[in-house]
């Protein structure tokens, strides 16, 4: 057969493969010798060749590559390379793992980088065995410097066929031979998962659920759950974090990861995004940044998240797009401040502006926290000792009472009809509680009328209504200042401030701020006379859009409403704690009046 001006004979070999498993094949080379010594390079031992005799059977070295294979095929080559193997190397050692047809393609393309061609060249020596679409894509990478991307986009292009083929594998579903699976270890082994399916998300390869178990850096033994394309792909991924003794197998149905909350909290985030913002400043690498905050992530979820990002980090993603794919890990306002970042060139600042952005969140949401407490504590104290009072104490001096037939007050009747029907329904009282409780909890989280109602009411509350106001004013400017000092669009900073909030007040407000800037008007507009903006807010944003700085007028008027945040907390805390005593002496000395009463006449029968 003539390639190219390079006249190329068949052999038909015998030899031992590394794992001594007896391989009968066929193969194309320049001669006999360089067709031994290809096989000695690829590990095959006591290799027989001889030429093909004249008769004997042609081997079809026009057979097309089998697309049902190429998703896990081509997908851990990309890995293989991005993981510092040569083209060269990692073609073989795809050959040596193919449990298709496709194995002696990927020996001859193997063949002719040996001899000095790119894998560009070899695929386009094959004639018309590779399509024509994947033959551009890798080129385009080699020239590029980026064939592992490259690589990944091809998969990207199967990867719904091979969810669905993986599927087909769990619930025994016939499905046409053009469908995908994953490579028969795999299989084999995920038997029995059930109703599990691959992750995956839009334009994105399809991941796999995995168990592993390991030892860390520092000797300590790990265990979780990773999602990746592959088991060899899993384990890569953790010797490459630094575990060793890995054992990855599927993740069967019954296993349960417990992680209450897969979101990253904002504590953890306002450290985090610092640290990894000096790390980049130091010339450290992104990835090798996000792992380090992966090593030493405090909580599951943190430890999850980052693990996560470095893995898609490694695939090539940018770090917005590694963040969006986890879902609601990530904060939506982080992700696009992050967007933006990745325009500008500038991620370092972006980092630190959000660690401080969220560092000023935590502050105030402690305010409030520490607001709350003490009236808190004293309400729980001052309903005890009423219970106990009315379970434990009054009902002996009934007894008392009765015996010395001592006539009984009104507020004193009162007080034992209270006890003697607590006594005799406190299951249906606790129980109601509960029902009450939980029921109120649903609504409010369920049910957007019953939110929206419960919002006005507490907003319309003397006092305390202006706190809830004065943060949501903060929250809305600290945001909003944010994403226009950091070029993010008008449009998209009200999308991402609508999801945000949940106040449902000033998502109307929102709302009703984007259908005016769809017709054309401006910002202001919307505020202009609503009771939950305050004036001043208002003419400051006015101000701020007729002379160009809007995202500075929206961050003074966020450090005013701080301030006075924080003010009117300190000002309700000194106000709640008198109050509360109050309310604890009045329900105390009621009772205890109402036991005392009836004492003055048993004393008044004795003289």
């Amino acid at each position: 057969m003539n390639n190219n001006s390079v006249t190329l004979y068949i052999f038909k070999y015998s030899a031992l493969d590394e794992k001594n498993r007896q391989v009968n094949d066929f193969f194309i080379a320049e001669s006999l010798e360089e067709c031994r010594l290809f096989l000695d390079m690829i590990g095959y031992k006591n290799a027989n060749v001889i030429p093909l005799k004249q008769g004997e059977g042609v081997p079809n070295l026009n057979k097309k590559l089998d697309m049902t294979s190429i998703g896990v095929e081509f997908g851990n080559l990309a890995n293989y390379i991005r993981y510092g193997s040569s083209t060269l190397e990692s073609i073989i050692r795809i050959g040596k793992e193919c449990k298709s047809s496709n194995k002696s393609i990927y020996f001859r393309l193997a063949y002719f980088i040996y001899k000095g061609d790119s894998l560009t060249n070899a695929m386009k020596k094959l004639g018309n065995v590779i399509p024509a679409d994947i033959i551009n894509e890798i080129s385009i990478g080699e020239v590029n410097n980026n064939l592992s991307r490259r690589l990944t986009n091809i998969v990207r292009k199967y990867a719904k066929v091979k969810k669905k083929g993986f599927l087909s594998k769990l619930f025994k579903k016939k499905e046409p031979k053009e469908e995908i699976t994953l490579d028969q270890v795999a299989t084999d082994n995920l038997k029995g998962v059930g109703s599990q399916q691959a992750t995956s998300t839009k334009d994105a390869i399809a991941l796999f659920p995995f168990k592993y178990r390991a030892i860390m850096e520092n000797g300590k033994k790990t265990k979780g759950f990773f999602n990746a394309e592959s088991m060899e792909d899993c384990k890569r991924f953790l010797e490459a974090q630094g575990y060793t003794k890995i054992v990855v197998e599927p993740r069967k149905q019954y296993d349960i990861e417990i992680i209450l909350d897969k979101k990253v909290k904002v504590t953890d985030l306002a450290f985090d995004l610092t640290q990894l913002s000096t790390y980049i400043k130091a010339g450290i690498p992104l990835v090798e940044g996000v792992t380090i905050l992966a090593k030493q992530a405090r909580s599951a979820a943190s430890k999850n998240a980052y693990e996560k990002l470095v893995y898609d980090l490694l695939k090539g993603y940018n770090l917005s797009t590694a963040m969006e794919k986890q879902g609601k890990a990530f904060p939506k306002l982080l992700i696009s401040m992050i967007k933006s970042a990745e325009m500008t060139g500038d991620l370092p600042t972006i980092l630190d502006d959000m660690s401080d952005y969220y560092e000023d969140i935590i502050q105030t949401r402690k305010a409030m926290q520490s607001a709350m407490t003490y009236p808190v504590i004293v309400l729980i104290l001052a309903i005890g000792v009423l219970v106990f009072m009315l379970l434990e104490l009054v009902p002996q001096f009934v007894t008392l009472y009765e015996t010395n037939g001592a006539s009984l007050p009104g507020i004193t009747l009162a007080v034992i009809e209270a006890s003697n029907f607590m006594r005799k329904y406190y299951v249906y009282i606790i129980l109601g509680m509960i029902i009450f409780i939980i029921t109120f909890f649903l609504c409010y989280k369920k049910i957007m009328p019953f939110r929206k109602t419960v919002q006005l009411v507490v907003m319309k509350l003397p006092g305390f209504g202006k706190i809830v106001i004065y943060n949501e004013v903060y929250n809305f400017t600290k945001t909003f200042s944010s994403l226009i000092n950091h070029g993010v669009f008008i449009t998209d900073s009200m999308e991402i401030l609508s999801q945000i909030t949940n106040n449902e007040i000033y998502k109307e407000i929102i709302a009703h701020t984007m259908s005016n800037l769809a017709k054309g008007e401006s910002i202001s507009n919307s505020f202009k006379g609503v009771w939950a903006f305050p004036t001043v807010a208002y003419h400051m944003l006015v101000t701020g859009e007729n002379t160009g700085q809007l995202g500075l007028m929206m961050e003074k008027v966020s450090q005013h409403y701080q301030q006075l945040h924080k003010s009117l907390v300190d000002q309700m805390k000194s106000l709640i704690e008198p109050a509360m005593i109050l309310v604890v002496a009045a329900i105390v000395g009621v009772i205890l009046l109402s036991i005392v009463t009836p004492m003055f006449d048993i004393y008044s029968q004795i003289q």
